[in-house]
């Protein structure tokens, strides 16, 4: 696909994976939009992320919520990178409120304003937290998670993604806007930074405590799973998306297809680190799912793609990452 000439906007573009996103459309040519309220962190976004003053970036910085805003911010738009949330699954069970608000409104608004303003695809960022819990497979191996899986969100963050999921294919169906949706499974790499009382990025929460010479907080017995994709794939598959008619209408998981145990991951950080460190184990909170993987056959052969970064590479290089940004490192962890 040719980007010159072509209009991106990425919604949550300060942020961990709408930046990757940024700054893949800006090497491929595009001309980038970013719209941030950059409300997620205590710190400066623009410079964390390194999306300040990049060519071919134009930042207004506003909230989903606006819908002049919104729609001010659609005019001349090609493709919309639909990235910015309240994003974190114990934030949304703390204030349900501001998640709808988020969420379901601030989406309702952008799919509204790209049907208005003809925009040609719209690639909405959900997650795989729309499976919830499912039991495990006979012998104890996890679940594997394919599209067709019935959805079943324990948490308000998921329940407002999959509806996210919905209203997108409605406005594919009844309006002819070109939608795909993208069940992100769990998403890491530099420069990550946990937000306040989140318990869902668990790479940089063990190596941030690691450097820190506090325990790892492990919920339950540490054998819930997790399919850990590196934020540099999880960004080349969005945008490969809207790339590929053939993920117009679709729902399509971004995973690499390998389960790994929190447990597991704790072993496996603490011998790259070179750091002993005891495990504090604590009760499952609400809304944290007991995990499985995904089946990616539906990406693989989507998008013609498979993700890049090992876990052991990827884990390696945030090691070295955070050792070397320790200063960003939050207080309350």
């Amino acid at each position: 696909m040719d980007w010159s000439g072509k209009v991106a906007l990425v919604t949550g573009g300060a942020g961990l994976v709408g930046s990757h996103i940024v700054k893949k459309l800006v090497k491929r040519g595009a001309t980038v939009r970013v719209l941030d309220n950059l409300s997620a962190y205590p710190f400066d976004q623009l410079t964390h992320f390194e999306i300040k003053d990049i060519d071919g970036v134009e930042f207004i910085k506003g909230n989903i919520k606006d819908k002049m805003v919104v729609d001010q911010t659609l005019k001349d738009v090609d493709i919309v990178f639909h990235e910015a949330a309240f994003a974190d699954v114990a934030a949304t069970i703390w204030n349900p409120h501001e998640d709808f608000d988020s969420n379901v409104y601030g989406t309702f608004n952008l799919l509204s304003a790209a049907r208005n303003h003809n925009v040609n695809r719209f690639i909405f960022a959900s997650s795989a937290s729309v499976y919830g819990d499912k039991p495990r497979e006979e012998g104890g191996a996890p679940p594997i998670f394919l599209e067709s899986s019935k959805p079943d969100p324990i948490s308000t963050y998921a329940n407002s993604k999959l509806w996210g999921e919905y209203e997108c294919l409605l406005f594919y169906n009844l309006y002819g806007l070109k939608t795909t949706s993208l069940r992100y499974f769990s998403i890491y790499g530099s420069p990550q930074v946990p937000k306040k009382g989140s318990h869902s990025w668990v790479v940089a929460i063990f190596a941030m405590k690691l450097l820190k010479g506090k325990p790892l907080t492990i919920f339950s017995d540490g054998s819930q799973v997790r399919d850990f994709i590196h934020v540099e794939d999880i960004a080349e598959a969005t945008i490969l998306a809207s790339e590929k008619q053939s993920a117009v209408g679709r729902v399509i998981n971004i995973g690499t297809g390998k389960p790994t145990s929190v447990i597991k991951l704790a072993m496996t950080l603490t011998e790259i680190a070179g750091i002993k460190a005891p495990y504090e184990f604590k009760p499952k909170p609400k809304g944290d799912p007991l995990g499985g993987y995904a089946n990616t056959k539906l990406m693989e052969e989507t998008l013609d793609w498979t993700p890049k970064t090992t876990l052991d590479e990827g884990i390696r290089s945030y090691w070295q990452w955070a050792k070397s940004n320790n200063q960003i490192i939050p207080d309350w962890l």
